[in-house]
Formats: structure tokens, sequence, C-alpha cells
């Protein structure tokens, strides 16, 4: 999806949402993946790709969880009753 609508993607990416989540559970997965492929091949190719993945996932996993504590308030719609009830009375 990213790859066929770059601009939508670009102007995605301006913002923390809760989406971005999103690209951590297949990217993890295909590490997992990897790490089974690079068992039972036993190439040194299968096991460098395996490394680069899982350590890929895990900055990936990493980088969200900072995000996610830095904008809790991104978490949420503006418009969402919760939300207002969160914000410090004036």
């Amino acid at each position: 999806m990213q790859v066929s609508r770059p601009t939508l993607f670009k102007r995605a990416m301006r913002r923390f949402s809760v989406a971005w989540w999103a690209y951590s559970f297949p990217l993890t997965l295909l590490a997992l993946a990897s790490a089974e492929y690079a068992q039972e091949v036993r190439e040194p190719a299968a096991s460098v790709l395996m490394l680069a993945l899982a350590v890929l996932s895990v900055l990936v996993t990493l980088a969200l969880m900072v995000f996610t504590a830095l904008r809790p308030n991104d978490l949420l719609p503006h418009d969402d009753p919760f939300f207002a009830a969160t914000l410090p009375a004036r």
C-alpha cells in the first residue's frame, strides 16, 4: 500500500498515529519466519537476513514504544469525548 501511494505515506508520517504499530507486526513475523528459514537451510546469507530483520524489528518496536510514550495525546482523535475529559481545565 505505501509503495503504491508514496505521497499519502509521506503525508501520514508527519504526525504520530497509533496506526504506525501496523508496521511492527508484519515485520516481526517476517523476522520470525526468516529465523525458521535460516535454521532449515543453514546458509550464511539466510543467517545474515535473519539477523538484519530481527534487529530491524527490535528497532522499529522500540521506536514505536518511545513515540507512543512521548505522544499520548495523539492516540485518541481530538473530537473524542474521552480526549476532552483528559484535558486540564483552564
